[in-house]
């Protein structure tokens, strides 16, 4: 299993690699890295298809350094990420968690810890990557919509590469997709619990607020202090979506973290 090191600290990240090496002695992993810099980890990425990531979120002046490249693991090359960070929880945890990590594990590492989370991570990865090997037809995981219930005893599926965004009103929820002006309502526990429980095929998208969840794929400006996403519009109405940006600093830095936007140190 190829394991990627991102971390800032040539000491740490050393110290990282000669732990997974001792450790797993008699199964032995391929270490990638240690990366230092966004750049030099994109380029392992790119080139060297890593399976399991371990991620610093600072690296230097780059703040959210690792928080940008978990993101485009997530969208490009899916695998199981776990944070290694010394941050203030505002700027480390509270940024991690909605990119579904393996794990946060805080500085200084926990090494007991992270051995038994990298054995999970690859073999959960193992498993993934049998699983996803399968005919669609054989692998449920392959199916890309999500079924609501839309009224009693009545489930709908949403297609995950047609939904625009997620309104929320109270209980209600409507989905708002590209091929149909009119939203698609439907009844969950909540916005924050529907989007929880099915971050797996929502990977790719982001809890704006309480009440929007975005297709971060689907952005197509930030401007004004809004997110502008496409809407199918009946004649007369406004072909966009245009969303508040947060007023919460850190709500903000991870929204713009995930967009892909460098932050600059406070």
């Amino acid at each position: 299993m190829k394991i990627l090191i991102v971390e800032d600290n040539p000491s740490i990240g050393e110290e990282i690699a000669l732990s997974i090496s001792e450790h797993f002695a008699e199964d032995p992993h391929e270490i990638l890295g240690p990366a230092e810099t966004y750049q030099a980890a994109l380029e392992i990425v790119l080139h060297q298809q890593p399976e399991v990531a371990l991620l610093d979120i600072a690296l230097g002046t780059d703040v959210d350094a690792g928080i940008r490249l978990a993101q485009y693991l997530n969208r490009s090359y899916p695998i199981p990420i776990v944070f290694l960070s010394g941050l203030p929880r505002s700027l480390g945890f509270n940024l991690a968690k909605y990119l579904m990590p393996f794990d946060f594990i805080p500085k200084p590492v926990d090494y007991d810890r992270l051995m038994d989370k990298i054995e999970l991570a690859t073999i959960f990865q193992s498993q993934r990557s049998k699983v996803e090997s399968m005919e669609p037809n054989q692998n449920g995981i392959q199916n890309k919509s999500i079924f609501v219930a839309t009224s009693h005893n009545e489930a709908t599926a949403i297609p995950i590469k047609e939904l625009i965004l997620l309104e929320a009103d109270d209980k209600l929820i409507r989905a708002y997709t590209t091929d149909n002006s009119t939203p698609i309502p439907f009844t969950s526990p909540g916005l924050k619990n529907f989007y929880r429980d099915n971050l797996y095929l929502l990977k790719d998208f982001h809890r704006i607020n309480r009440k929007y969840v975005i297709n971060l794929p689907m952005v197509t400006q930030v401007k004004d202090n809004h997110v502008i996403l496409p809407r199918k519009a009946k004649t007369g109405e406004d072909p966009f979506f245009r969303i508040p940006i947060p007023r919460n600093g850190d709500a903000r830095k991870l929204l713009y973290a995930r967009l892909g936007f460098k932050l600059r140190p406070d």
